[in-house]
């Protein structure tokens, strides 16, 4: 998002099938472990839907909100400031979720939206982990040669399924967007961070042809 970090880069994107088949074949999930694999298709399917640049402002506002609904990005931010957050000031901390919010729809929906296109996304395997489930996918696209693992962890709120953690190639979101947030707060403070976040949103939305 702010660095084009390989596993970040290759995230943004962030879901479509699931059956309540019972004892039919192996490989059918139960009903428990079919509900949070069916939130991480709604969440893809949804992004892949997006257009940019933006034609239908109506439609796209629509369709990001509902997107958003199944992040959990506030927590991700959080946990990726790790002490940072806590030494930034109310008003410092409010930016920065604003700004991060900002950026998953101008840079990470688009890049989603261009990479999904023309992949297939296959569900292996679902998990119980923590509090939640692990979600296993993997994105195939047999004229790149591309085979690539991608891990959700997703948890229900209120009714709805919400991802906390995404996973590629064995590194979590949270670990790549730490390693950035930390380097760059410890260059130019926590105003530097905002200052970067800014012009990054800035340059993406001119990209995408945001008003």
């Amino acid at each position: 998002m702010l660095k084009e970090s390989k596993s970040f880069d290759r995230f943004r994107w962030i879901v479509p099938f699931a059956a309540f088949l019972i004892l039919l074949i192996p490989c059918v999930l139960r009903a428990e472990e079919a509900a949070p694999q069916q939130g991480v298709e709604t969440f893809l399917k949804t992004i892949r839907s997006m257009e940019f640049p933006i034609k239908d402002t109506a439609r796209h506002t629509q369709l990001v909100s509902e997107a958003n609904a199944f992040l959990d990005l506030d927590a991700m931010g959080k946990k990726s400031l790790g002490a940072h957050w806590q030494e930034a000031s109310p008003e410092e901390q409010k930016n920065f979720l604003q700004f991060l919010w900002k950026l998953i729809e101008f840079v990470a929906y688009p890049r989603s939206t261009k990479f999904m296109g023309s992949y297939d996304i296959t569900y292996p395997k679902v998990e119980p982990a923590g509090s939640g489930f692990q979600v296993h996918s993997v994105i195939k696209q047999q004229a790149e040669g591309l085979d690539a693992p991608v891990e959700y962890h997703v948890y229900q709120k209120e009714g709805q399924w919400k991802i906390d953690d995404i996973i590629l190639d064995d590194v979590s979101i949270i670990q790549d967007l730490s390693g950035q947030f930390d380097k760059i707060v410890k260059d130019s403070k926590f105003a530097g961070l905002l200052n970067k976040m800014r012009e990054r949103l800035d340059q993406a939305k001119k990209e995408n042809g945001a008003a």
